[in-house]
């Protein structure tokens, strides 16, 4: 079974940004679901999962801005961690307009769990339950080195790179490279034989169609932005996913946020990796219908 229907709109941020985004799914008055993709990432990676929860309930899927085939902002500085939550919370508005806005199931996945838990910070009535997928509440290169001078570099790097123009945009291309999915099942982004190749590949040709100063800016941001501040302050009901042989955002970071995050619940899938909805999608699907129907959601 597919989902019912899929509508296709934007929604206006508060700086007069348009923010592309899909609602999927009937018209119910079950909580419904916000997703927040992977870094440099889209809407259209998220295949399995909403064909299944969209069967049940309004599954909202958006680009970040400048992501997705969008253009580039008009501020660049508006590509930031803090600012997609808020454009996260401008679509959520837009989609609950008829029964008053929010609150929504808000679901992160890997760089997305920092947005989501933005998210709580900045807008806390519009989360009613987390989902959170594979990711990390802290700087994301705590795991190599929690020195403040390694995240600034490689920060001033990144910026560097949003400006690097035609160069810039050559280097993207090689995400189109053959050896890209080598260099994820290497790096323990994605396990060979668990992960279909076509996601992956999407994955890869949606990175390299952005534009340098997309992805210099947001991944910027994602190396300084921490928010393990907000942990004890998640007062809902909360998922937390992690594979074992995740390499990009390990079980520690995982087992962090479940004893920060009062009452969370950790599901930890052992000989997977970091894209645990692609490789293992039933069982996925599976536990979160499970959570979902404990906390009468």
């Amino acid at each position: 079974m597919t989902h019912t229907w899929t509508h296709d709109d934007e929604a206006l941020a508060d700086d007069g940004e348009g923010i592309r985004y899909r609602v999927h799914g009937p018209a119910t008055n079950k909580t419904p679901m916000l997703l927040y993709p992977g870094l440099v990432s889209s809407m259209a990676h998220w295949p399995f999962f909403v064909e299944h929860f969209a069967q049940q309930r309004k599954v909202v899927s958006w680009d970040y801005r400048g992501h997705g085939g969008g253009p580039v902002p008009r501020n660049p500085d508006s590509i930031t961690v803090e600012r997609f939550a808020d454009d996260g919370a401008a679509v959520l508005a837009q989609t609950t307009a008829q029964t008053g806005g929010g609150p929504a199931i808000v679901v992160g996945l890997s760089f997305g769990v920092q947005v989501a838990l933005e998210h709580v910070r900045r807008h806390p009535k519009d989360v009613r339950a987390l989902i959170l997928l594979c990711g990390t509440d802290g700087h994301p290169l705590d795991r190599l080195s929690e020195a403040a001078w390694l995240r600034q570099a490689a920060s001033a790097l990144m910026r560097g790179f949003s400006r690097s123009g035609a160069l810039g945009r050559l280097l993207l291309g090689l995400a189109r490279a053959p050896g890209m999915r080598q260099l994820a099942y290497l790096s323990g982004g994605a396990r060979r034989g668990q992960c279909p190749p076509d996601a992956l590949d999407a994955i890869f040709a949606h990175t390299a169609s952005l534009d340098p100063i997309v992805a210099g800016r947001i991944v910027a941001s994602y190396f300084q932005h921490s928010a393990r501040e907000v942990l004890p302050t998640v007062h809902v009901p909360t998922l937390i996913f992690a594979g074992d042989r995740d390499q990009l955002t390990p079980v520690s970071s995982s087992e962090r946020m479940r004893d920060r995050i009062a009452g969370a619940r950790l599901e930890v899938f052992p000989g997977h990796s970091h894209v645990l909805q692609l490789e293992k999608p039933t069982e996925v699907h599976a536990k979160i219908d499970d959570f979902l129907s404990v906390v009468g959601l």
